[in-house]
């Protein structure tokens, strides 16, 4: 009996010393990862905020008088709003914490949520491209007298409005792009750098 605790724990002892030793994880890319998961948490938030005011306002727009078009337009942004939203969680699963602490897993999550971020903002555009087919769709509808004008009288206020959503829009993808690239290029290079040291 005294034979088999012997080699159990030579046993042991050969598994502990075949792990691979864990250098310590340096604090700028520490420092980085846990900028990207506030920023993460903040727009998290936000979208959650903006999601229940959009809902909110779709609601009481529907109930002012009941009138069939104001429904369909509060359905219509119920829709969007889920549709966003389970896009939202779906892109965020996994990014809140590396699986483990090391300096890899640190790198990866990082690569991860700015693969996810790029998804976000091609995301943001579908979803504008199909928000503008349904606008163009019932616009079309109503000139051929199968529903009411959305633009009876200003359609050069509602092009505006249009035109600087999509300058908004454009912006924010071209600064969030470029910021994203910008991290890339910084991550490729310390997961170089990584893979030299280990």
């Amino acid at each position: 009996m005294n034979d088999t605790t012997e080699r159990d724990w030579q046993t042991l002892q050969e598994l502990w010393c075949e792990q691979p030793v864990e250098t310590p994880i340096p604090a700028a890319i520490r420092r980085r990862v846990q900028w990207q998961e506030r920023r993460l948490r903040i727009g998290a938030a936000l979208e959650w905020l903006v999601a229940v005011g959009l809902c909110a306002y779709a609601i009481t727009f529907a109930a002012r008088d009941w009138a069939p078009a104001d429904i369909f337009w509060a359905l219509v942004a119920l829709v969007l709003v889920g549709w966003a939203l389970s896009f939202s969680i779906a892109n965020r699963r996994d990014l809140w914490c590396p699986p483990e602490e090391s300096t890899s897993a640190y790198i990866d999550l990082a690569l991860l949520r700015i693969q996810r971020k790029r998804n976000a903002i091609r995301f943001a555009w579908l979803l504008y491209a199909v928000e503008l087919a349904i606008f163009l769709l019932w616009e079309l509808l109503s000139q051929i007298g199968w529903l009411e004008p959305l633009f009876t009288a200003d359609s050069g206020r509602a092009l505006l409005v249009v035109g600087a959503a999509t300058l908004v829009l454009g912006g924010w993808s071209l600064f969030a792009w470029l910021g994203s690239a910008r991290q890339l290029r910084l991550f490729k290079e310390l997961q170089k750098q990584n893979v030299s040291f280990v």
